[in-house]
């Protein structure tokens, strides 16, 4: 059985978990933060959560994940059959986590942990997402997925790090990307009804304010 580490308050983890949900693969998750300790780092060896253990093997970097998934377990897909349809899939999956969840990660001591703003950050964030967004938005298709007709592994990570990026966009300069863009708004309200993605987005929550709330 597949092992899968990390916590419900990770976008990344939680894009995972709800891969695993989505295709009807069995695992067991085993709680583990983030850690530079040695024994963690013979694991994942940047020391980053998701990872995942196979028969007392590890992978870990989501998209290796997803991609492994894929192969276990071909049905119900998560890509497209077409190489180039897969291969657009995956490039949004970079453009969400390159250009709006690694921003917006600039500012998660001060929006979770209490820590002070930074100002070069406060600065810097803000247009930095608004190239993301519209990076986005020249490559979906919202018919109704971000790809098409066909719910994909894209779908997960856009509803995961679009989520992230709305969270710390609201906290740190009370601009909420759902009501400014009613498109990206209606795409979120549909795969919010995905059971997976429910159940997964409620523990993330509930984590999030737990941590929150002891700082």
């Amino acid at each position: 059985m597949i092992k899968l580490y990390g916590i419900a308050a990770s976008n990344y983890f939680s894009t995972v978990k709800v891969a695993l949900l989505e295709k009807n693969i069995e695992f067991e998750e085993v709680s583990q933060a983030p850690s530079q300790e040695a024994g963690i780092l013979k694991e994942s060896p940047m020391g980053k959560i998701p990872y995942i253990e196979v028969d007392g093997h590890f992978l870990s970097e989501t998209n290796v994940i997803y991609d492994y998934l894929e192969e276990i377990k071909t049905e119900p897909a998560l890509y497209p059959k077409d190489a180039f349809e897969k291969a657009k899939i995956k490039e949004i999956v970079r453009v969400v986590e390159l250009y709006l969840d690694t921003p917006a990660r600039r500012h998660l001591g001060a929006a979770v942990f209490g820590e002070d703003i930074n100002p070069t950050a406060l600065e810097e964030v803000k247009p930095a997402i608004e190239k993301g967004l519209t990076a986005l938005k020249k490559l979906t298709k919202f018919d109704p997925y971000v790809g098409g007709s066909n719910f994909t592994i894209a779908d997960i990570a856009c509803f995961f790090h679009l989520g992230f990026t709305n969270f710390h966009t609201k906290t740190i300069y009370d601009w909420d990307i759902t009501k400014t863009d009613p498109e990206i708004n209606k795409y979120l309200e549909l795969l919010a009804e995905r059971p997976a993605i429910k159940s997964v987005q409620s523990e993330l929550e509930k984590m999030l304010m737990e941590l929150m709330s002891n700082n």
